[in-house]
């Protein structure tokens, strides 16, 4: 049994008193959040309320905070939201305008509103907007007129709107504030508090044209329709009501409390308060929505096959499991065109929060984000995705920055038109493209995809690009990609060297970001999900490597966890580290490398890591360093990085000459000083490499041939004490530098 499983099994069968549940399972969460990974968000996300000290939230998932056009958003924007809105609470009502840099304009105050479900506002028009509010001592609804700033107030306050905003439909929000804090409002005391099943009104039906409000049905109406043994005695309410998409027939969700324990059913009926149906009688059913005119999903737990959600069939007994591995609770909604379906989970035992798109069988996560301790219970900061009108984006209430906003995950990938296809499966394009050059690896290969198939972080393609392979290594590949565990492409060409491989892979690839990994190599199963979580902070995001050599663990670049915001200082700090330069353990943005021209030099064979580098570090303002061992590396290896020492390590002197010439072109404003220092410690690695090497003959020619005492004078300054000590050394005498450094094998 995993976790998610375990999770529900001990909430279904242990936990039914409520307040015993949210006891323990806060004490759960916070245990487990303590030893979990922490990830602030992931995912295409962009903010769209201010950073400006208030709280910001819209409220509930069926109702559409965008226009007509897409340019403006409605939001509430209040001081606080981590406690119950009470009677003195006020919201201001105001518009983002996302063509002016989120510009706020404020059009309206309520006093009439929670945390969970907002003001219930809404558009009406282009020029209007309708939301609740507290007027004369009574709840009502306000229909704003944009233009002039008039006022047209309806004497009860809605809750779900028809589809040709005619019908409106309104429940009793002073009982529903009592009974479950954070969704009603608090302005009217419950009337009906010493009553268990009022004989009173529970369900109005507003003509919004008209302003004409009719009682449809009371509380008992509910409790003699289909009456169960366990509905004597107990208290009732009534929640979440929706309209179908043609007005003529709405859902509700009847609720009764007895002995600590609670029921739930699904009931719908006609617009008139008649022809009544128990669409589930499960125990448990929660969050729903209309699909069409005749089917509703809903999140529910079937007698016969679990929890989960399920499309039923409106006035019959005909349903379908849809998704089953989606087993926690969310809030579920149909994109406009009734492609896609949204929805949400309550935080985990991590305390993250994540969005799943649906079709008819895919299931994709869109987006996670973590969720503070400090809104919980019934002032949670329940996501409530919503869809855009032309379904390019979803909107969400998240809290992952310390305080409540108003959030878009994009979309756009979703949508794509190929010749009017029919029958396509959902597409979302790669987040992540990873490419793995291989040649003659089949002793490792099978590791290292198996690193891959274990990330947390799933949204990714492989690209295995096999190099004249002589082993079995394309057989393997072959296999892999046969078996559908990964989205893995393999490429065959005839042996031309890693840089021609890693470029083809840069050529295929559709992600938005690039990983490199080599063929026996392998990352931590947390590797993809950090480093996208680090390159949404900086403009490019690095860890620290692991070394494996034999039984021999180490770790580098030795160097605290840090954001340099700087350019320059981030060159400098990546600089004095050159011999720790890797491109492994980056991240790449595609876009860049592609409009920038930015690939690997296939004539040289030392340096090209280097030089690959720096030239995409060139088009970078900021730099974030992980100091999390994600990448394994293994040394001494059969691959292509491996070679003996050679003159072709010069190389890396020729590729720092062209980064010079690179940075110059770009105009990006480094000082020859700069340019000589990073060319010195080049010269410094190469007369490293030739030392340890104990190959006296290429170390002597490389002083014949090469400035090499002019660059040790330089590198004699540097901040790293290695690097100075071993530079003087060699300012002293040159054999001394050959024999000393030499030692360290």
């Amino acid at each position: 049994m995993n976790l998610d499983k375990m999770e529900v099994w001990v909430h279904d069968n242990i936990l039914k008193n409520p307040t015993i549940r949210h006891a323990i399972y806060g004490i759960y969460q916070r245990a487990l959040y303590v030893v979990s990974p922490k990830i602030k968000f992931d995912g295409e996300i962009k903010k769209l309320s201010p950073n400006d000290g208030y709280e910001y939230l819209f409220g509930y998932y069926d109702k559409c905070p965008w226009d007509e056009t897409g340019r403006y958003i409605l939001a509430l924007r209040v001081k606080s939201a981590t406690v119950a809105a009470d009677s003195k609470d006020k919201a201001e009502l105001v518009i983002i305008d996302l063509k002016k840099n989120n510009k706020i304009q404020k059009i309206a105050t309520t006093r009439s509103w929670n945390v969970q479900q907002g003001c219930m506002a809404q558009w009406l028009d282009q020029s209007h907007v309708m939301y609740n509010d507290f007027r004369d001592g009574n709840y009502c609804t306000v229909i704003l007129d944009l233009e002039d700033k008039s006022e047209r107030i309806i004497r009860r306050a809605v809750y779900a709107v028809s589809a040709d905003k005619k019908i409106a439909l309104s429940l009793d929000f002073s009982r529903l504030h009592r009974l479950r804090p954070g969704y009603g409002y608090a302005n009217i005391p419950d009337r009906t508090k010493n009553e268990k099943c009022p004989q009173k009104t529970c369900i109005w039906k507003i003509n919004i044209e008209t302003g004409e409000v009719t009682p449809l049905l009371k509380y008992t109406d509910f409790m003699n329709f289909e009456k169960r043994s366990e509905m004597e005695g107990a208290e009732h309410k009534v929640n979440h009501l929706m309209i179908s998409p043609n007005g003529k027939r709405f859902m509700v969700l009847h609720r009764w409390f007895k002995n600590g324990e609670k029921y739930t059913r699904l009931v719908t009926c006609n617009m008139d308060g008649t022809e009544m149906y128990n669409l589930s009688d499960d125990n448990f059913v929660s969050h729903c929505c209309w699909k069409n005119n005749e089917e509703i999903l809903s999140y529910l737990n079937k007698k016969e096959s679990g929890k989960g959600y399920y499309l039923m069939k409106d006035k019959s007994k005909e349903y379908k499991h849809m998704w089953p591995s989606l087993i926690m609770d969310g809030h579920p909604t149909y994109s406009y065109d009734g492609k896609y379906v949204v929805t949400d989970t309550y935080p985990d035992r991590r305390r993250i929060q994540s969005i799943y798109v649906m079709d008819g069988k895919k299931v994709k996560k869109v987006a996670k984000v973590f969720s503070p301790f400090k809104y919980g219970g019934d002032v949670r900061c329940d996501l409530h995705p919503r869809w855009s009108k032309d379904g390019k984006q979803i909107c969400f209430d998240g809290s992952f920055d310390g305080k409540r906003g108003i959030y878009a995950v994009d979309t756009s990938r979703l949508y794509y038109d190929q010749d009017n296809v029919e029958n396509k499966n959902m597409c979302i394009s790669p987040k992540v493209s990873i490419i793995i050059p291989c040649y003659d690896c089949a002793q490792f290969i099978d590791e290292t995809l198996e690193s891959l198939e274990n990330q947390t972080f799933k949204n990714f393609e492989v690209i295995c690009i096999n190099d004249g392979s002589k082993d079995d290594t394309l057989e393997k590949l072959k296999k892999w990609e046969k078996s559908q565990k990964l989205n893995i492409k393999v490429i065959d060409q005839s042996n031309s060297g890693v840089s021609r491989a890693r470029n083809n892979g840069i050529k295929e690839a559709q992600g938005e970001y690039i990983l490199f990994l080599d063929s026996d190599d392998w990352y931590h199963e947390n590797y993809v999900e950090f480093m996208l979580s680090g390159v949404k902070k900086a403009d490019v995001a690095y860890c620290k490597l692991s070394r494996k050599q034999e039984e021999v663990i180490s770790f580098y670049p030795k160097m605290d966890a840090q954001v340099i915001q700087n350019q320059e200082e981030a060159m400098h700090n990546l600089l004095y580290r050159m011999g720790e330069l890797c491109f492994c353990n980056y991240i790449y943005n595609r876009k860049t490398l592609v409009e920038k021209n930015i690939f690997f030099d296939e004539n040289t064979k030392f340096g090209e890591d280097r030089e690959f580098n720096w030239k995409y570090l060139c088009h970078c303002k900021s730099a974030i360093f992980m100091d999390m061992p994600l990448y394994w590396y293994r040394v001494n290896k059969d691959s292509a990085t491996k070679g003996k020492a050679s003159w072709r390590k010069t190389d890396l002197l020729t590729a720092v000459k062209r980064i010079e010439k690179y940075l110059e072109e770009q105009e990006c404003g480094f000082s020859k000083e700069f340019n000589s220092y990073m060319y010195a410690r080049a010269m410094w690695a190469v007369a490293k490499t030739f030392s340890v090497s104990k190959d006296r003959n290429l170390y002597k020619r490389l002083i014949r041939e090469y400035p090499v005492r002019k660059c040790m004078k330089r590198t004699a300054k540097d901040s790293s004490k290695l690097v100075a000590f071993a530079s003087m050394l060699y300012l002293v005498n040159p054999v001394l530098f050959f024999k000393i450094v030499g030692l360290k094998k």
